[in-house]
């Protein structure tokens, strides 16, 4: 289950000093449900907390 952690929260979590996956979890309790934003949560580390798409954090498809 989605845990529906928005773009901003990881960029805090970025800015506040996370530098792993694992501590942006801890922080915000992203990919900690369906794990569909891991892999833009790796780019946002990897890029100062800058996602380079317009896509939303989770890669996943919502459920209804």
């Amino acid at each position: 289950m989605c845990v529906a952690v928005t773009e901003a929260e990881v960029r805090d979590c970025i800015h506040a000093g996370a530098r792993t996956v694992e501590e942006v979890s801890k922080r915000s309790f992203a990919c900690t449900g369906c794990g569909g934003c891991r892999e833009s949560i790796e780019e946002m580390l990897a890029n100062g907390g800058t996602l380079s798409t317009a896509s939303r954090l989770c890669s996943l498809p919502r459920s209804a």
